[in-house]
């Protein structure tokens, strides 16, 4: 080193030598630059997995080394280290594991979270049912790009992405960035981005089946085919798969946890109050006694003999149920719901390219999903007051044939109509083409490429739903009625109602009856993602790291959807809730540049050092424009360790969901100016109370003993409104919603031995700031943010009726409000190995440890703290990983998977106070900060096992077996329902349903 930095000062004094230059430079960016590391390491904020072991290099690449673009970046290049941490998962080790869709495989990476929206859960209705949702970090689905070959796929209106669109025959690779993006790639990449690498150059015929199913129980039966065919030369290329799937329901009464409502072990909880034997909920003093009355087991409804007075279950001294005398029903029984809903799928993925020259090449890619999801969830009650509709009070009528005290009194009744259920039958369809052309160029000793391309993604579907009544018709049914030839007949003998079924709610219904009062709903929706752009790329200069290489492009997008609900419903005439029709749409406009300067290359404590700086530009015609920048830093003091940070800027530009989603009730809340309740829910404040007097916002005052009234003009009898819901008070979307910002950061080291060859770890921390968080809040925080916080705009958002100063024409819409704040660490070690007479061995580890997951909801609200616990309907596992043994030789092998969910904190299901020691609450004086005394339950660890043998048959086949969760392990009992996941069982919807047993077959020609 000595003799050469002689030879560059002798150099000097004439004409410096180029190689000479390269030296001072570099010399003197390693002083400029030592302090960087810890600089990045003073404002990174976040980190993850694993990065490559090339060093970069100063030569020009050689022509036979085909440049890629890495999930992260916009820069095409041959050898480039990843300044993010990248979990790459290949198709061989999606082959390894067990799980039949693209959706099932990524739910068990450690860095995702419980998805929002559940296939356990049967009652979510919408475009959304029955769908496959990735949410990395627990931020929200919406919050996760999920890209296929770079490219946005295009996500439902309201902003979520079916994962399984894509069928697992054509993926090559699937790289998951767990960490904000949007400088990169725009909106919506604030957690991060799972990008699918779909197959290239693929030649043959390859066929694939897939059988599995849960066993001891012998249910929720998956099967897959798929044929992919593919041919490529230095010419074109081609590959086409067609895939059917069928994955069969899961009942819930044939899981101890899901059997009743309260779990197997609680059998006599929870049940219901009403099932098939109808009930009179206000029988006259004169009828068997009066009040509440039960018709006994073949009964005549016409004899008050026949009823009994109904009775409430009776409690042990521990709280459980001993016997539950007329409460009997149990939703989850015989087939009534399920805990993993039913799905059909088929797909067809086309990709070609075709070289135009040697240097131009023509690209086109198409592809088609259909769903056809199916949900059952429980069986309709047939009640006085069911629907949102005061109009119609569906009381039978004292002048109905079937009224036990005709001419007396209208009677309110109950009957559960186990004949009917709630179905929903979800069919989406995808269409997505995309097509382009791309190509390269030198320029002198420097080498260019470019790219113009468009694609179209169009999302459709019908969402039927069954187990609603028509109103109107239950109106007629239930009104008078009369005999007339031996016939029950609608109406009056004057006034005959035409067309009508007379209705015997004390008795079972008739197929006819229920035919004439039954109605479906049916919804329509639809999106479409649209967009036209262009890159450009390549590298500029030698800087004594290697070459500073660039991107650049543009970008115009447009999209649209629309939700079209049952009109009928929304007009208030059936059972099912209704929610206002929407359409909308935006478009924008966008620029990227991204540059990677290597700038030190094999100096002493500087192996590499690369910066790379991107930034993008979005103007969208909605709410305007905004920049996300980033910055990344590789640094390789020695050539075993990598030390990697970056610090990013993001957002999340508002749905066309959030933007217009339609009209709905607003529910119910609390005037702050009731003299009886108001007080106590505003902790007293005599701020609140001088408002109500004098007016506040635009808002007038009211007399000091004002009183909320309900829907009869009663003041109410307890907080909330007590019902009270005026048809004048909406919520729905909000057109002038901002975009959700963000900044996230990481730090991470790769240590990669020269001494041990075949091991590798990983370990990153990282952090996300989410802002202006776009949320629905309640009426209450909405009346709170005016006379509270003292935010005039929401005073804007509803009005006192001038004669009797009730609130009235709230609307309350979505907004930006609170933040969400997360940390924590990824961690992985891999080590292969030296091969031995018994075959190859590989051991793997990864998993994330949780150090901090808060959240404050909206303006005044109590900071929410989420790691290790279970809040809004989310479990934040502190730790959370999978190890794996892989073993190979000659033809065969094995694999064993272990996959592990640290123990949680859970809501107790009742409260210690009120004395129900049945349900465990281990830590009944649990203390959460800035809430206080929050009664818990600690619900324990689970580790699921996972083995799979296959064998490589010389017919170019290969046969695996295998079982997920081989030791049959479930779900520890978590009580209360919704309590951890988005599911109504005690469970947590992200455990596994038992031991499930498949083959996996392929056939190759």
């Amino acid at each position: 080193m000595f003799a050469n930095n002689m030879g560059c000062r002798e150099a000097t004094r004439g004409t410096t030598a180029p190689a000479c230059r390269k030296k001072y430079l570099a010399l003197q960016l390693t002083m400029v630059l030592a302090g960087l590391p810890f600089m990045g390491y003073a404002n990174a904020q976040s980190t993850s997995a694993s990065s490559s072991d090339a060093d970069q290099t100063t030569a020009k690449k050689p022509v036979s080394l085909q440049a890629v673009t890495v999930t992260g970046s916009n820069i095409r290049s041959v050898d480039v280290e990843n300044a993010q941490p990248v979990v790459t998962i290949s198709s061989q080790e999606i082959q390894k594991q067990g799980f039949a869709t693209v959706g099932q495989l990524l739910q068990n990476v450690s860095s995702m979270s419980p998805p929002d929206l559940s296939r356990s859960a049967p009652g979510d209705l919408g475009p959304n049912q029955g769908g496959a949702f990735i949410d990395l970090r627990g931020l929200g689905a919406m919050r996760t790009l999920v890209l296929v070959d770079g490219q946005r796929i295009g996500a439902a209106h309201g902003g979520y992405t079916n994962i399984n669109v894509i069928p697992t025959a054509v993926v090559d690779h699937i790289d998951i960035l767990a960490t904000g993006a949007s400088a990169v790639y725009g909106s919506d990449a604030i957690a991060g981005v799972v990008n699918i690498i779909t197959k290239k150059n693929f030649n043959g015929i390859q066929l694939d089946t897939y059988n599995g199913e849960y066993m001891p129980h012998s249910d929720g039966r998956q099967t897959q085919s798929s044929v992919t065919l593919g041919k490529s030369t230095d010419k074109f290329g081609v590959v086409l798969s067609l895939s059917y799937q069928n994955q069969s329901p899961v009942w819930a009464n044939d899981r101890p946890f899901s059997a009743y409502p309260y779990t197997s072990q609680h059998p006599y909880y929870g049940l219901s109050s009403y099932d098939s034997q109808p009930q009179i909920r206000n029988a006259p003093a004169s009828f068997a006694g009066g009040g509440r009355l039960v018709l006994n087991p073949g009964g005549d409804p016409m004899n008050p003999a026949d009823y009994h007075p109904f009775t409430l279950a009776t409690h042990g001294p521990d709280g459980d149920v001993v016997n539950p005398n007329d409460q009997t029903y149990n939703p989850d029984a015989d087939r009534r719901n399920m805990v993993l809903t039913a799905d059909k799928t088929k797909n067809l993925y086309l990709d070609t390219h075709y070289k135009i020259t040697d240097n131009i090449t023509f690209k086109f890619n198409y592809g088609y999903n259909a769903d056809y999801e199916y949900a059952k969830s429980n069986t309709p009650l047939f009640y006085s007051g069911m629907g949102a509709n005061g109009n119609f009070p569906s009381l039978l009528s004292q002048y109905s044939y079937y009224n036990p005290v005709y001419g007396v009194k209208d009677l309110s009744i109950a009957q559960r109509i186990t004949q009917d259920s709630y179905r929903s039958y979800n069919n989406p369809k995808n269409h997505r083409y995309g097509f382009g052309v791309d190509g390269l160029f030198s320029l002198g000793s420097h080498e260019f490429n470019w790219d113009v391309y468009m694609y179209d993604s169009k999302i459709s579907g019908v969402n039927v739903r069954t187990g609603y009544f028509n109103l109107i018709n239950v109106a007629n049914g239930l009104g008078p009625s009369f005999l007339q030839n031996g016939t029950v007949v609608c109406g009056t003998p004057d006034n005959v109602v035409a067309g009508c079924v007379p209705i015997n709610p004390l008795a079972t219904l008739t197929p006819q009856m229920l035919n004439y009062i039954g109605i479906n709903s049916v919804e329509h929706y639809g999106s479409e993602e649209r967009a036209w752009a262009a890159d450009f790329g390549g590298d500029l200069l030698e800087l004594p790291g290697g070459e500073l290489t660039f991107s650049t492009g543009v970008q115009h997008r447009d999209e649209s959807g629309y939700d079209s609900p049952d009109s009928f419903a929304y007009a208030g005439y059936s059972t099912d809730g209704g929610v206002g029709p929407n359409r909308g749409g935006y478009d924008l406009n966008e620029a990227y540049a991204e540059i990677n300067a290597p700038l030190l290359k094999d100096l002493p404590g500087a192996q590499s050092l690369s910066l790379d700086v991107s930034t993008r530009y979005s103007h969208y015609s909605n709410f305007g424009s905004t920049t996300n920048s980033s910055f990344k830093l590789t640094w390789k003091p020695i050539n075993d360790v990598l030390v990697r940070a970056s610090y990013g800027t993001g957002f999340r530009a508002p749905t066309v969901n959030d933007l217009y989603q339609g009209r709905y009730p607003a529910g119910t809340f609390t005037d702050p100016c009731d003299a009886v309740y108001g007080p106590s829910a505003y902790g007293q404040s005599t701020l609140v109370a001088q408002r109500c007097l004098s007016g506040y916002g635009g808002i007038p005052g009211v007399p000091a003993n004002f009183r909320q009234t309900d829907n009869n003009g009663a003041p109410i009898t307890g907080p909330s409104g007590s019902g009270y819901m005026p048809s004048t008070n909406w919520t729905g979307g909000n057109p002038k919603l901002r975009p959700e910002t963000s900044y996230n950061g990481d730090l991470g080291l790769v240590y990669s031995p020269s001494w041990l060859p075949g091991f590798d770890a990983t370990v990153d921390w990282w952090t996300y700031n989410i802002r202006n968080l776009i949320t629905g809040i309640s009426n209450d925080q909405l009346i709170a943010d005016c006379y509270q916080y003292s935010i005039t705009s929401a005073c804007g958002q509803f009005q006192r009726d001038a004669a009797t100063g009730q609130i009235i024409n709230m609307l309350n819409l979505e907004t930006n409000a609170g933040w969400m704040k997360e940390s924590g660490y990824d961690f992985s070690a891999h080590y292969r190995f030296p091969e031995t007479r018994f075959g190859n061995f590989k051991l793997g580890m990864n998993g994330t440890y949780l150090t901090a997951f808060n959240m404050l909801p909206t303006v005044g609200s109590n900071i929410v703290y989420m790691a290790g616990n279970t809040q809004n309907f989310y479990s934040a596992w502190r730790l959370r990983g999978n190890v794996s043994l892989d073993w190979s030789w000659h033809d065969f092998g094995a694999s064993w998977t272990a996959r592990y969910f640290s123990p949680y904190k859970a809501n107790c299901a009742f409260d210690p106070s009120l004395g129900v020691t049945a349900f465990p609450c281990t830590l009944p004086n649990y203390y959460a900060p800035g809430v206080g005394v929050m009664p818990q339950t600690q619900i324990p660890s689970v580790t699921f096992n996972d083995v799979q043998v296959y064998w490589n048959a010389p017919w170019n086949a290969t046969i695996s077996l295998g079982a997920n969760d081989i030791f049959n392990r479930v779900s520890p009992n978590v009580y209360g329902g919704y309590s951890s996941g988005d599911t109504p069982f005690d469970f947590n919807s992200s455990y596994d349903l038992g031991r499930f047993v498949y083959m996996r077959y392929q056939q190759r020609f």
